[in-house]
């Protein structure tokens, strides 16, 4: 993620793009190569909440194949950039470029057809259906492609080939979650807008999922992630932004965030000394 020079921002240098592999032959079409950079724009952004602004002149750039991140404290703005992005809220200002075409006016439906899919924080399966069903819904706009995108899916998922047929509502909640995100990628999706994965997941599948948000990009998928685990979205994000009361505070390689004080004083109102690091919420940090 890059962020332009603004009033708003204190930017850190971020790394160059780097080589992804390649898919496997079968499967290469639906991750087709996108520019170089950026895949997508945000020029100046601005959202209301009736007389409130909740995102004031937002500007960044996520780089194609790489994973970006929002941090910061709860109602800065994270989740509202992200729904404005999928369509969900309409800017009062500003542009969304994607691919180099603006988005911003574009109802949700051919935004998602464009590659643009929103995985919102406690997204459900439909319980009823099987894992193949809820996944085949994810596809509605894209029929024809199916049995290449479940090719994708279970060549990333391996744990859902063995779970097709099984209905969804009986898988454990870690298994629900990936059901969720694979219903996503099921559109065609070459940008995927989590928020908050990882919430309420075990150690165990907390590490899956990070191994797997790693494999998406490998396959050609870009992320942007939001969410409260600053630490785990930090040490995976190529790049970052900490958003505070609606603007960017700071933005970088997602390690370089890590260790700003500013980050600290911003999530927990602490310096960065040694001594801080402890009292820290382990859920978070």
């Amino acid at each position: 993620m890059r962020v332009p020079s603004s009033r708003h921002s204190t930017a850190i240098t971020t790394e160059p793009c780097r080589t992804i592999p390649r898919l496997p032959k079968k499967v290469e079409q639906v991750a087709e190569a996108s520019p170089p950079v950026p895949l997508l724009v945000l020029e100046d952004i601005s959202v209301f909440f009736g007389t409130r602004k909740a995102v004031d002149g937002v500007s960044l750039q996520v780089v194609s194949r790489q994973i970006g991140a929002l941090v910061g404290p709860n109602g800065a703005g994270k989740t509202t950039i992200l729904k404005a992005v999928a369509g969900l809220l309409r800017p009062s200002a500003g542009r969304i470029l994607f691919d180099g075409a603006p988005i911003e006016s574009l109802p949700v439906w051919e935004i998602v057809e464009r590659g643009v899919v929103y995985v919102p924080e406690g997204m459900r399966v439909f319980p009823e259906m099987s894992v193949l069903e809820n996944l085949e819904i994810g596809a509605y706009l894209n029929r024809k492609a199916i049995p290449t995108l479940l090719e994708m899916i279970f060549h990333i998922l391996p744990e859902l080939r063995a779970k097709r047929d099984v209905r969804a509502g009986i898988l454990s909640g870690g298994q629900q979650r990936m059901v969720t995100l694979a219903r996503g990628l099921m559109s065609g999706a070459r940008l995927i807008l989590l928020d908050d994965p990882f919430q309420e997941l075990s150690p165990k599948v907390f590490r899956r999922f990070s191994d797997l948000f790693q494999s998406l990009k490998e396959a050609g998928i870009t992320l942007l992630i939001a969410g409260q685990h600053v630490r785990r979205i930090l040490q995976m994000a190529d790049t970052a932004c900490l958003i505070e009361e609606g603007r960017i505070a700071l933005s970088g390689r997602g390690s370089d965030l890590l260790q700003n004080p500013r980050l600290r004083q911003s999530l927990f109102g602490v310096g960065a000394s040694s001594s801080t690091v402890f009292h820290l919420p382990a859920a978070l940090f």
